[in-house]
């Protein structure tokens, strides 16, 4: 899609979408006009017209600070640089619509090709730090890239895609072991993997292993093992691996 074209369809959201936080403080979409221009200009040809739809519409910031509106969370994402991000996804947070929605935190589009997860208000931990260094251990082969991070939120790549399914193809199936294997080579357990199904998402014929809120570092992981017993049903095969009876090689061999 060409700039011109992109700030057309900018322009012709000026609307925008109203919100409120828990102080009753409206917010409108003043200004995001200018805010536009900003990114029309600044990604110009290389936006791409399926991730960012012409029903998205830019919130302010503060709209997404989620149950209750903090001051805190609000001022150091503005020192990050987030003023506003897309209503956009297929979760609803209120009259808004968002890309994710879990216990730790809540993910919005807030440029063509990345993703900010601010910290929910009432998460169980009180930092996003410890599971951004974790994905950015488990690196780009396994995990989306990592841009910047802090103690409400983590900025990161978008990857457009879809949820692993129960029945997925054997090349797939193979990706996914090969990168839980990774994991595992760098002593980083999942803990979400024996019901992968939101932790996973498949992106032009890749798979990529997606929140970290509960891994950890463990002498010897077991993400392969859980995949095996769990998803493939095949505990028989993870039993073997886990004791080192049989190699990665001969699991794959003998699970097809």
């Amino acid at each position: 899609m060409g700039w011109r074209r992109w700030k057309i369809i900018l322009y012709k959201r000026e609307k925008g979408i109203r919100c409120r936080d828990n102080s009753q403080k409206e917010y409108s979409s003043k200004g995001e006009v200018q805010y536009r221009e900003l990114l029309a200009t600044k990604h110009g040809r290389s936006t791409n017209n399926e991730i960012l739809e012409e029903n998205s519409n830019l919130v302010k910031i503060s709209c997404f600070i989620y149950p209750t509106y903090s001051k805190e969370v609000e001022e150091e994402l503005r020192k990050a640089g987030f003023d506003y991000a897309y209503s956009f996804g297929q979760k609803n947070l209120g009259s808004l619509k968002v890309l994710g929605k879990g216990k730790t935190g809540i993910v919005v589009l807030v440029e063509p090709y990345k993703v900010l997860k601010i910290r929910r208000t009432d998460a169980p931990k009180e930092t996003l730090e410890i599971e951004a260094k974790l994905q950015i251990k488990a690196g780009e082969e396994v995990a989306p890239r990592v841009y910047d991070y802090g103690k409400n939120f983590i900025l990161m790549e978008y990857i457009h895609g879809r949820n692993l399914m129960k029945n997925e193809r054997r090349e797939t199936i193979i990706d996914l072991l090969e990168r839980a294997r990774i994991l595992e080579e760098k002593l980083i357990e999942h803990k979400e993997l024996s019901r992968p199904w939101k932790n996973v998402i498949v992106s032009y014929n890749r798979t990529y292993i997606i929140d970290y809120d509960s891994a950890t570092i463990k002498e010897k992981p077991r993400n392969v093992t859980k995949l095996l017993s769990n998803y493939l049903n095949r505990r028989d095969l993870g039993v073997k691996y886990s004791k080192s009876e049989i190699t990665f090689d001969q699991l794959l061999s003998q699970l097809f």
